[in-house]
Parts: C-alpha cells; structure tokens; sequence
C-alpha cells in the first residue's frame, strides 16, 4: 500500500507472516498512520519550500543591503571627492593670493623709492619711502645718461638718483681709458683702448657702448690760460653721440617707458617730479602728442629755433620715435661749421641742432617746463648761483633773452618740485645734493647750507613730502 508515494507495510499493524483481508479497524489505523505520514511529508515539503523562500529572501535582501551600502559608498565617496576638491579649490586659490599678495607687494616695493643717506662709515640708512601713485603707471621715464665711462660718476648716479629712474642706461664712447676731470683727462698708464679689449664682465650690464665715427680722445692739447700747461680737453662730439643713442633708445627699447630724458652726466635729476609735472600739471598724452621740453631758451640769432638746453631735455614716446627716424636718414655735414641743416657734423651743438631737427622735419617746438608762476623746474647751474639771479639788476642777457615777464627770479626762480639742477661734476656733489635734500637735516651736508639755498631746499622737501 502507498500513502502519499510511500510504500506501507500492513504486515508491521497485524504483526503477521502472511497476508490476510485487512479489518476496518486496522484500516483506520492505515488511514491515520497515513494521514499523519501526508501531514509529516507536507511539513516537510512546506519546511524546504519555506527554507527555499528564506533562503532567496535572505540573499535578497543581502544583494538590496549590498546595492544599498554601494550607493551609499558611492555618495559618501563623492561627497568626499567634493569637499576635497573644495579644500584643494580654496587651498589654491589661498596660494594664488598669496603669491598674488606677495606679488603685488613685490610690485609696490619696486613702483616704491626709498630714499637713502650715506653715513660716516660707508654704509646707507633708509629715512623715506615715496611711493609711486598708480596714476604714474603710464608715466614712465627713461633716464639716458651720455657720458665717457667712469665708475666714480656712474657709482653715485646708481646710488643717488638713478635708482629711482624706471629704466637708466649710459651711453659711452666706445674707447674706454683716461682719468675725466670735469672736462679735462688726464691719461693713465693703461691709456686709452676700445671697449671690446676688456674682460666681458668688466663694465655694468646698463652701459652701452656706441661705436662712433669720431672719438672723444682725438682732441689736440691746448695750453691752459692759468696754469700755462699743455692739457687734453675732452672732445665729446657730443652731437653724434646724441642721435645715435636715441636711434638706439627707439630701436631697443621704445616700449620701456613714455617719457625719454636725456640727463647730463652732471645732473641732479628728479624722476618722480618729472612724472607730477607731465601728469599732474600738464596732463599730457605721450602716445599721441608730440612733446620736446625742458629748459626753454632763445637763439641768439632771433630767426632761429628756440631750443632745450642744459641739464635735461626730455621728449614724448611718439616724439622720440619720430625723430630717431628722421637721424637715422641725415647726411654726413659740412665741414666748415653750422649752416643751418639737420645733419651730422663734427663739432654740432647738441641742443641747436636737436631743435632744429624736430622743427624742420616734424614742426615740434621746444616746451618750457615752468609752473604755473613761470618758475623753472629745471636749472642751467648750480642752485646756489640761480637763487641770486635778478632780471631787473642783470639786465636782458641770454638767460633772460625771450622769457615772458614776470619769470620766477632769485628766490622765486625755481618751481618747488625741479626736475632738474645742473652743473655738479664731482661725484661728491652728487651725493651732497642728496644727502640735503632726502636725507637727515641734523646731517653734515644739510648744515652746509647757506640761509638762501636752505630755505629753497625745505620748500622742495615739504613739497615732495620729506620729512626730517
């Protein structure tokens, strides 16, 4: 017999050998063993059924915790990634301000000019501090220095005044040698050799060496009217040395700055006044005016240009580049002296022949730069001696000769912020003039003073912004 698929044993109810009919009785006991064999299988069947269902249900809620713990790596990994790229983020942008931060105080200590004193044992303090306003930033100057190679002269110009030129170069002959002394040499015992015959590093990186048709040593002696001696003057051809340079200025380094001032050798000169006198006074455009200034004087032939003489003489960025090309194409000049022409001739006047160029090639006039009360801020000599200067007592000599009436004199004669103050050829006057007016007024060289010039000098201080 067969319950549910399993075979029954009768013989196991009647404990019997053989087979006989089964009893009802013993049926219902079949029934009910057989009943309880369904009930125990379907248990069973249920139990793997329901253990089955366990089990997929067990591993799928392990597959949605493992997709659900993935996702919720995958977002804290991103959140992650983007607090770290915000850090990162801020951490640069930290780091470009700071170096922009430095950048721009590297950049207001270079637009800065701090002002030195030279003290008894060599060394230097820092007193003051002029900063340059940002409105000078399309103001700068160009500070070219023509002069025979000389380190005493070149040393205290860098150490003085040229440290506040945006751009400073100097502009030699290109044969090197001799003692200069004001305008005399005096020949050592390596006489006198081009510069290409010396050491490559034995002159300054901002000297520029010139190669000219004439040198500035070729000069005859001639015997000095007090001594009675036989001495070398310097021949500077000065001229030439000129408008190569400025052909050289415009062909080099035209995009350096806006104003181009040629500084005589023997000049105190002011860069920051210069600046407040183009900006703050006259507002010019150096891109597109034409601008040729300085200290304005007559010919003494009144049919010729008025031209731009003494210390400095500066022009506009377009000025300069117009008239570099007009040097560039002069012809070789006559030999028998002025005639009039814009040429290169041996023994030319830098300042006459300068204005006669820009006059007759690109009608410029020479500018004066005078303030408002017609005061000079450039002078033709030594302070001291211009303070002293009366119109009235002197008479109309060539200093006075074409100047409007009312003309700063004596006291009066010089605007408080100058430009630029002439004739100081010693190097030690250089550092004097420095000394009096940026350095300490308790100093030796400020005490050295007369009454007259020291009460110029402190206008000019206070009116830069110097204190004691």
């Amino acid at each position: 017999m067969e319950c549910q698929g399993q075979s029954i044993d009768t013989h196991s109810f009647d404990h019997r050998p053989y087979e006989l009919p089964i009893h009802r009785t013993h049926m219902r006991r079949i029934n009910h063993h057989c009943d309880t064999i369904n009930r125990s299988n379907l248990t069973r069947r249920l139990g793997w059924r329901n253990a089955d269902s366990k089990r997929k249900y067990h591993f799928l809620r392990a597959d949605r915790l493992l997709l659900a713990a993935t996702i919720v790596t995958c977002l804290t990994l991103s959140g992650l990634s983007v607090h770290y790229s915000r850090t990162l983020s801020m951490k640069n942008n930290e780091t470009v301000n700071e170096r922009k931060k430095s950048t721009d105080l590297s950049a207001h200590a270079l637009n800065s000019t701090s002002v030195f004193i030279r003290v008894n044992n060599g060394t230097s303090k820092s007193l003051v501090t002029m900063g340059k306003s940002g409105k000078y930033d399309n103001d700068r100057v160009y500070c070219m220095i023509p002069f025979i190679w000389n380190k005493e002269i070149y040393d205290v110009i860098m150490q003085t005044w040229g440290r506040k030129c945006d751009v400073i170069n100097f502009f030699s002959d290109s044969i090197v040698g001799g003692q200069l002394e004001g305008d005399k040499i005096t020949q050592t015992e390596h006489g006198y050799k081009p510069y290409w015959e010396y050491p490559q590093d034995a002159f300054p990186k901002n000297v520029i060496f010139i190669n000219m048709t004439r040198t500035w040593n070729d000069c005859p002696e001639e015997r000095d009217r007090r001594t009675g001696q036989m001495t070398k003057k310097v021949c500077r051809h000065i001229w030439e040395k000129m408008w190569r340079s400025w052909v050289y200025v415009q062909e080099h380094h035209l995009d350096k700055a806006e104003w181009f001032c040629k500084v005589d050798y023997d000049t105190f000169f002011f860069p920051d006044n210069l600046k407040y006198f183009v900006r703050d006074q006259k507002n010019w455009d150096p891109y597109n005016e034409h601008h040729y200034f300085g200290h304005w004087e007559a010919h003494r032939l009144e049919w010729r240009e008025p031209m731009i003489v003494g210390a400095t003489a500066c022009f506009s960025r377009k000025t300069l580049n117009a008239i570099a090309d007009v040097y560039k194409n002069m012809p070789m000049g006559s030999k028998r002296g002025e005639r009039g022409h814009c040429e290169d001739r041996a023994e030319a006047s830098e300042e006459v022949t300068t204005s006669l160029c820009l006059k007759k090639h690109l009608n410029i006039d020479a500018e004066p730069a005078r303030d408002d009360q017609l005061r000079e801020y450039i002078t033709i000599d030594k302070i001291n001696m211009v303070l002293s200067w009366n119109r009235k007592e002197q008479g109309e000599w060539w200093f006075w000769k074409g100047k409007p009436q009312g003309a700063g004199e004596e006291e009066e004669c010089c605007a408080h912020r100058p430009i630029g103050l002439h004739k100081y050829k010693k190097p030690q006057e250089i550092q004097m003039l420095e000394n009096q007016f940026f350095g300490d007024v308790k100093g030796p060289d400020y005490k050295r003073l007369d009454a007259r010039t020291k009460r110029y000098v402190d206008k000019v201080r206070k009116a830069m912004g110097i204190g004691s």
